[in-house]
């Protein structure tokens, strides 16, 4: 039964239902990969408007998308006090490390002021972080994280040093064997 005089159309309520659908969900995250608003987004004093930035450069991602060019703007916003913020970055930049390992290198020193923070989470995300960042430069930097973190109070921290111990090995640290030994 059709209402002419509410002109709705099946695509009208199609879409009108695909919207209501996606209430609460990211699924608009995959809506438009040509999206521009972006750059300005990770650029926001929001952390709102930084999440939603993050949300859709990982989705792109997701979609086999090449965002490497938004890596700096995307490690400025490591230092970012947001749990939700901090994450995103931290994943787009294990994304991105190899591929930009010099851009990369400029996060270290917030992975390791984070290896000291009051959140179990937020040390965990930086061993995290750092041992999945695959760059042999800082490979001596992630073993001193690891035999830190094995002695946190945290058991997720600890499990966090376990589970790097194997990415530290497959760096090829033949001179820091010992050192690893003694960890485990």
């Amino acid at each position: 039964m059709m209402f002419p005089q509410f002109g709705a159309t099946a695509e009208s309520l199609s879409k009108a239902s695909t919207a209501v659908f996606r209430i609460g969900t990211d699924a608009h995250l995959y809506d438009d990969p040509e999206d521009v608003n972006i750059g300005p987004l990770l650029d926001s004093k929001f952390d709102s408007e930084k999440c939603e930035a993050l949300k859709r450069l990982l989705a792109l991602i997701a979609q086999g998308f090449d965002v490497s060019n938004f890596f700096p703007q995307v490690v400025k916003n490591v230092a970012s006090q947001s749990l939700e913020v901090k994450k995103l970055v931290y994943l787009y930049l294990l994304h991105y490390a190899e591929k930009r390992p010099n851009e990369a290198l400029l996060s270290i020193n917030y992975f390791q002021k984070d290896l000291g923070d009051t959140n179990p989470l937020v040390r965990a995300w930086a061993l995290r972080a750092m041992a999945g960042i695959r760059l042999h430069v800082i490979a001596p930097l992630v073993l001193v994280a690891v035999q830190k973190c094995a002695r946190d109070p945290s058991v997720y921290v600890r499990k966090c040093a376990a589970n790097a111990l194997p990415k530290l090995h497959d760096l090829r640290m033949e001179e820091h064997a010992s050192a690893i030994e003694e960890v485990c």
